[in-house]
């Protein structure tokens, strides 16, 4: 668990908004791949390997429906996948010059179309120039989909 000291400031999803009403200036579309199936803490691991600086939450509904929030921290760019049970499209709007729910949709299908390796296959490498996530070996490292 991190120290208060160390946790990112999250501003209000409001101010994503910047005072319009919703969903401002997002962009309607739709994916097929399910907000459930990128939950998991091994899938949010690769996720946020390949999508730096972004951070989710949850709004759940009576019904098992929910709105998954991503939002960047680095741009002010966010984005909402609707989660309906028995669906197979999803509804997303995206706002900002990030793409966050196709930067997700593209960690996610890099994981996907290469097995989905486990996490013994991963390792992290720290040099002067920064530290970076990779697969197999460190000449092989997760891409940024940014």
């Amino acid at each position: 668990m991190r120290l208060r000291q160390q946790r990112t400031d999250r501003p209000l999803f409001e101010a994503y908004l910047r005072g319009e009403p919703w969903p401002a200036d997002g962009v309607r579309s739709t994916t097929t791949l399910a907000p459930p199936d990128t939950g998991g803490w091994f899938e949010q691991f690769v996720i946020g390997a390949g999508v730096p600086g972004a951070f989710w939450r949850a709004e759940r509904y009576e019904d098992g429906a929910y709105t998954l929030w991503l939002y960047s921290r680095d741009t002010r760019s966010w984005a909402s996948a609707d989660y309906e049970p028995g669906r197979t499209q999803y509804e997303v709007y995206q706002s900002g010059p990030r793409r966050l729910w196709d930067e997700v949709d593209a960690a996610y299908r890099w994981w996907a179309g290469r097995g989905r390796p486990g996490h013994e296959r991963f390792g992290l490498s720290v040099t002067p120039g920064g530290q970076f996530v990779w697969l197999d070996s460190p000449e092989h490292p997760v891409p940024q989909h940014r």
